[in-house]
């Protein structure tokens, strides 16, 4: 723990010592309450108590295993089974019971709240749950659990046999399900081998197999005729020189013009006379060119007889058969086609019926896939309708079987004593709650009034020690007493500034208050009349403008020759002109008052000070003013709503900080920090301290003296009398 936790505790502590009377009231007020309570209020209520096993009694299967978890197993793996049951035991159901079974028993009592009453609570590791049911009677209190534990088997049993029940409707409801399922999957089946001949596929598709064999070697066949056919055909047109319906058309056309078949005839010894002689002639022999005229001569007249014959189509058709031998060319050629176009229609009827044979085959894997896939449905709708046959039977084996999982291991006891709270445990929490109530509301007047009035905590805060303890007031205290109190407390305390200042060579001190009266110029006017006692020059300059009060203390506000503002002013402005000036025109602005010490300041008020302090003239003043004197004293206005204070304590070798009774903690701490954030020195705090050990030795002393005042008076007195005697 840090010093400043320590302080801080330490501060708590104290006050809980100054405030134990306010402790001491509140504890009192709810003590007074409390036996009030005691005597007016209070039923002292009776616990029972009884101890339960939570057990899972289910029995293996009979038929087939139904692969359900227990009803004691939680859904979740976070869940807990013992913490369910006690849910259950805190149930409105529960405790709707139990307001109705008390209001049957005892009418007479008013509204009942079941949450007091019953509680159960499990020990952790076990299944093991206690419960308990409070009541103003104890042998009441026995009955109404015995009653409560009954409920709560009977709600466990009908859990039990709900759950069991539950899961044979839904078995039903399933089977039931699969059983339409397995009809309807099964009509399917029957109608699709109606609708695709699909009774048995595998023996279809060899049928169709070994028939798409047949029809191909028969069309292998057939192809190779109609090859065949084809080249007989070609060889044929080619010695013709015709097509086949051409040939068709000159056999047909020319078969009964005899004219026509004299000139073939003669066309034709004309021809093989030419091709004799022209082996042997030329063609410019008179023989050549005269068969040449007569082979033209004969075709011009086979000519004029086809179109005789034939009139329009003389002009397209080829009319040159009609010799034997071509004529029985042309009948093959005939043949071979009228049996090639045969072939033709043949071979397009087979490729027809191997093309539809190619589809079926297509079609039988399809085929085979839906059925295998409704087959597999109806076989696994099978299996599991068989299966769920066993579970309903299995179901209701267990339906007929349900129990419960309570098992009482201690019944409910009779209570022989009142539970918590019995009197004494109230008279006690009465103690402690006083007394907590009274810590709270010291602590509470703590923090609220944040008074900080302990000198090791100023110490903490101000860094710097306490000098001195004594009373603020602005003149001595007509009472002898008090005066000669105050007067030890001042002359403690500068001897503490004394030594202060000559370990750190201070001799320009700012005194400066934590409030906004002015303490510290009584308390600076009387330091400085105990320095000038001592020998020492002292000057004090007020720079509080707004309030001036050191004239007023040393009564002598009426001797001010020139007001420290004007003595700025004129300094800045002959500074500003760089005109020499003499150190003595500072000093006779000074005023003495009747004990010897100067001052300067203000009689005037001015409103705002501020600009007057970072003069350059001002830093010049104190300067001057410290070569000149021994001490100089500088009475500032409080420190933290004066903006000029920091300006004026720059230019001292330190400050004097006087905290008043009623300090806060908060003000205490700005007023600190901005000083030392500035560099400023603090030489020490003086503070009002109530009751100081200074007064309470004093008094001390005063009534030792006494004392021995008396005593000598005695003895004087006994002296006397025997003289006279």
């Amino acid at each position: 723990m840090n010093l400043n936790s320590k302080l801080t505790q330490n501060r708590y502590i104290r006050n809980l010592l100054k405030d134990l009377h306010l402790i001491l009231t509140i504890t009192v007020i709810i003590t007074v309450w409390a036996v009030i309570y005691l005597v007016f209020f209070y039923q002292p209520s009776y616990k029972s108590t009884a101890k339960i096993w939570i057990k899972d009694l289910t029995t293996e299967a009979f038929v087939a295993n139904l692969d359900t978890n227990s009803q004691l197993a939680p859904l979740t793996s976070a869940g807990n089974p013992i913490l369910t049951q006690i849910e259950i035991l805190k149930s409105n159901q529960i405790k709707s019971y139990l307001i109705s079974h008390i209001k049957e028993k005892y009418p007479k009592n008013g509204k009942i709240n079941p949450d007091k009453i019953i509680d159960a609570k499990s020990k952790t590791g076990t299944d093991i749950i206690n419960i308990t049911l409070k009541w103003d009677n104890p042998e009441e209190a026995q009955k109404l659990l015995y009653a409560v534990l009954e409920e709560y088997d009977n709600i466990n049993l009908l859990i039990n046999r709900k759950i069991r029940t539950t899961r044979r409707k839904y078995i039903d409801l399933k089977l039931t399900e699969i059983e339409e399922k397995l009809f309807d999957i099964r009509t399917k089946i029957k109608s699709y081998k109606s609708e695709n001949l699909a009774i048995n596929l595998d023996t279809e598709s060899d049928k169709l197999i070994d028939q798409k064999i047949i029809l191909s070697t028969k069309l292998e066949e057939i192809t190779a005729s109609a090859n065949s056919l084809q080249v007989s055909s070609n060889q044929l047109e080619k010695k013709l020189s015709l097509k086949p319906n051409e040939v068709i058309n000159a056999v047909a056309l020319g078969s009964g013009n005899q004219s026509l078949v004299k000139l073939r005839n003669d066309l034709n010894d004309a021809i093989q006379e030419y091709e004799y002689d022209i082996i042997k002639l030329s063609d410019t022999n008179p023989k050549i060119i005269a068969q040449k005229n007569k082979i033209k001569a004969i075709k011009e007249q086979i000519k004029g007889q086809i179109t005789l014959s034939l009139g329009k189509y003389a002009q397209d058709q080829k009319i040159n058969i009609f010799d034997p031998v071509r004529e029985k060319l042309a009948e093959d050629l005939i043949t071979n086609q009228v049996r090639f176009i045969s072939l033709e229609s043949e071979q397009q009827s087979l490729n027809d019926s191997i093309n539809k044979i190619n589809i079926l085959l297509s079609q039988i894997p399809e085929k085979k896939f839906t059925l295998n896939n409704l087959e597999q449905i109806e076989k696994a709708l099978s299996k599991a309708y068989d299966e769920l046959k066993e579970k309903q039977i299995e179901a209701r084996i267990k339906e007929a079987e349900a129990v419960s999982n309570v098992i009482v291991i201690d019944s409910p006891n009779l209570p022989k004593s009142a539970s918590f709270p019995s009197p004494l445990h109230v008279f006690i929490l009465t103690i402690f709650l006083g007394c907590g109530f009274g810590f709270s509301a010291s602590i509470l007047k703590t923090l609220i009034e944040d008074v900080c009035d302990d000198p090791k905590l100023i110490e903490h805060i101000t860094q710097s020690s306490i000098i001195g303890s004594i009373t603020w007031t602005e003149r001595f205290n007509e009472d002898q007493h008090n005066q000669a109190i105050a007067n030890i407390a001042y002359n403690n305390t500068l001897s503490s500034l004394l030594i202060k200042c000559y370990k750190q060579n201070a001799k320009v001190l700012t005194f400066t208050s934590t409030s906004l009266k002015k303490p510290q110029s009584s308390i600076l006017y009387q330091l400085s009349q105990r320095l000038k006692k001592q020998g020492h020059s002292v000057v004090i300059i007020d720079t509080d403008f707004r309030i001036p009060t050191i004239y007023k203390s040393a009564e002598i506000k009426d001797k001010v020759k020139v007001n420290l503002s004007d003595l700025i002013i004129y300094l800045e402005n002959q500074i500003r002109k760089r005109q020499s000036f003499d150190d003595n025109y500072i000093l006779d602005s000074l005023i003495m008052d009747n004990n010897g010490i100067m001052h300067l300041g203000n009689r005037e008020i001015v409103i705002e000070p501020y600009e007057f302090f970072g003069t350059s003239a001002f830093n010049l003043i104190v300067s001057t003013l410290k070569e000149k004197f021994d001490w100089v004293l500088i009475d500032t206005a409080a420190a933290h709503v004066t903006p000029e204070f920091l300006i004026i304590s720059r230019l001292s070798d330190g400050v004097v900080l006087l905290a008043n009774r009623t300090i806060t903690y908060s003000t205490l701490k700005n007023i600190s920090e901005s000083i030392r954030n500035a560099g400023i020195p603090i030489i020490g705090t003086i503070i009002r301290e109530s009751n100081s050990q200074l007064e309470k030795e004093y008094e001390k002393y005063l009534q030792h003296q006494g004392d021995q005042l008396t005593q000598q008076s005695e003895i004087t007195d006994l002296e006397w009398n025997e003289n006279e005697g």
